[in-house]
């Protein structure tokens, strides 16, 4: 009861929170769909799910017909998603259970996170520093972009996951510590391959106590054993089989695993009955790690290389290297790196600094160090990948609060009632500097564009403009990659491609139609069975097509030149531009 009462205090910020984000949100909350492809494809496959499709079977059907698009998603984030439409799909319909789904569950992923930064915060500082930074979740721009109602993708969750590792390494119980974070650890991987990194530092950091300290051994062991098994588990658990000649590099696979065994069957061992030699455990650690090297090599060599190692070279000159979220923070334009680092992040670490050269009073070293770890670990991280940017703004929190609270009780104590009230005011830059930075960067740069080019533009994103396609008879559809999951949203029709990497051979094909002579873009055309072309002349896709290849199709379409096999397509209301393929032997007389 003492605990439950503790967590009061949690659950009130946590309501008024949700209230200000529901508030700030309600405008995406009304449109029905998600922020982004990855949110509004999420929910496409939980409608396949719910729908009948096997609960192993993740493919896309209508995306690259007739080969359709193998999914890298395991369902696990679907999950909560099925549980709260079901729960309320009875009392308010479907659209509106979608919706439900889509508010209630990032709110409680959020709700997780702020309750981990409690329990990470408190051991180290004290308890109103750990209750201001549950608080502060909802300021750190990094967090509330992953986790905020109508944003449905598993990022969110990734926060979650991370935090509860690091949590674990707090725990005195060596055993159960190491079961939870090996646990932790297999379902974050199983999620998405995108947290093998950071729990890659994980094991670094336990496996770096174990070599000097060989009573260290007992939390690295019950990891590593439960990584294994529960690997193994949430493997079967998504695919239902464990076939060795499948194996992708995107998502945990069978020669991942096997690789994980091997090492795992001489490093257990190891730390099991290894006798104190500093020298012998090092040369273990290094004939366990060239086993799992070896065994993913023989089964997998095309993964050396990374998780986009075969990726078609077309998708990735045109498409994966203008995916923002995926590259160093030196390619984000000004106003993204001000937002993104201008937060928690600077404010965090520039208290890490404050902290370690001052060095205060009444705070856990042993437990401070680890999170500094964890923190400069995910840290280093997102400034090669933005979208780590989220768990370092986690990591974080503690920090900031810390820093925070300090500067606020230091500037309640000054006696001059002007000097007390502008830096209590101050206390605000600490609490959001990113808004504010972001703020000023728009207040010096009054040449970035607030409104596209063609007016008509404007519509080209609008849900209503996509769903007007509902007039046109069921078909084949190419369009810009973002624009292909709102259609299967919104609509009935199949796209060629999206913006998810698995299904590259078409993507790459939907790049050459558009950057083709018209005649070759024709028959790529008829071979995926495409019959309407749905675009917004304001795509910035397309606007690197024309830019590369003004011979090309699209190019041509742009300065007006239109093929006589396309007939222009009127929908009322929209700004979108649609063409009709015409039948080989039918040509446009218009």
């Amino acid at each position: 009861m003492e605990r439950l009462r503790g967590n009061w205090p949690i659950f009130l910020i946590w309501l008024a929170v949700c209230a200000v984000m529901i508030l700030v949100t309600r405008g995406q909350i009304a449109s029905g769909i998600g922020w982004g492809p990855d949110d509004q494809l999420r929910m496409v496959q939980l409608r396949d799910w719910l729908g009948g499709q096997s609960w192993f079977d993740t493919v896309q059907y209508r995306i690259g017909e007739p080969d359709s698009q193998p999914m890298h998603w395991p369902r696990w984030i679907e999950l909560p998603l099925a549980l709260v439409f079901l729960l309320f799909k009875p009392l308010l319909g479907a659209a509106a259970a979608e919706t439900a789904a889509m508010v209630i569950v990032p709110l409680v992923t959020l709700g997780c996170a702020m309750w981990l930064a409690v329990q990470i915060t408190e051991p180290i500082f004290d308890r109103k520093v750990a209750l201001l930074a549950a608080a502060l979740t909802a300021t750190a721009v990094p967090i509330v972009a992953q986790i905020r109602p109508m944003r449905v993708d598993h990022h969110g969750w990734q926060i979650v996951l991370a935090l509860a590792a690091l949590w674990t390494l707090f725990w005195p119980e060596k055993r159960q510590g190491g079961i939870v974070l090996g646990t932790t650890l297999a379902l974050w991987l199983s999620i998405s391959l995108e947290g093998l990194p950071l729990s890659a530092a994980f094991i670094v950091l336990l496996v770096w106590r174990w070599v000097f300290q060989i009573e260290k051994g007992v939390r690295l062991f019950w990891t590593l054993l439960s990584f294994l098994i529960g690997s193994l588990l949430f493997y079967f658990a998504t695919q239902g089989h464990f076939n060795t000649a499948i194996n992708y590099c995107d998502a945990l696979s069978p020669a991942h695993l096997l690789a994980c065994t091997a090492g795992a069957a001489i490093i257990l061992p190891a730390i099991k009955w290894l006798p104190a030699n500093l020298p012998l455990r090092a040369i273990c650690l290094a004939v366990a790690g060239g086993a799992a090297l070896s065994v993913l090599y023989g089964f997998a060599p095309q993964c050396m290389g990374g998780a986009f190692n075969t990726m078609d070279p077309l998708v990735r000159e045109y498409w994966l290297v203008n995916v923002l979220e995926g590259l160093p923070i030196w390619y984000q334009n000004g106003k993204n790196m001000v937002t993104i680092i201008g937060g928690s992040i600077i404010v965090g670490f520039v208290s890490l600094l404050f902290i370690m050269w001052s060095r205060p009073t009444g705070i856990d070293r042993r437990k401070l160090s680890v999170l500094a770890y964890a923190f400069l670990w995910a840290l280093l991280l997102s400034l090669f990948v933005q979208r780590a940017m989220a768990v370092a703004a986690a990591f974080a929190l503690p920090f900031m609060a810390w820093a925070v609270h300090l500067a606020f009780v230091r500037a309640r104590a000054i006696k001059r009632p002007v000097s007390r009230i502008f830096a209590t005011a101050a206390v605000v830059m600490l609490v959001l500097p990113g808004p504010l930075a972001v703020a000023v960067f728009n207040a010096f740069d009054p040449k970035e564009e607030t409104s596209p080019k063609n007016p008509d533009a404007a519509l080209c994103d609008k849900d209503v403009s996509l769903a007007r396609l509902n007039a046109l008879p069921r078909s084949n559809i190419l369009a810009p990659f973002d624009f292909g999951p709102p259609i299967l949203l919104l609509t009935p029709h199949s796209v060629l491609a999206t913006s998810h990497h698995r299904n590259d051979q078409a993507m790459a094909d939907q790049i050459r139609i558009f950057i083709s002579a018209p005649d070759k873009a024709r028959a790529l055309l008829e071979h995926h069975s495409i019959r309407y072309i749905v675009v917004c002349s304001e795509e910035p896709e397309l606007a690197l097509y024309a830019k590369k290849h003004p011979e090309g199709l699209w190019a041509q379409l742009a300065n007006g030149d239109q093929p006589d096999w396309l007939q222009s397509v009127h929908i009322r209301d929209n700004g979108l531009i649609l063409w009709r393929v015409l039948p080989i032997g039918l040509r446009n007389e218009m």
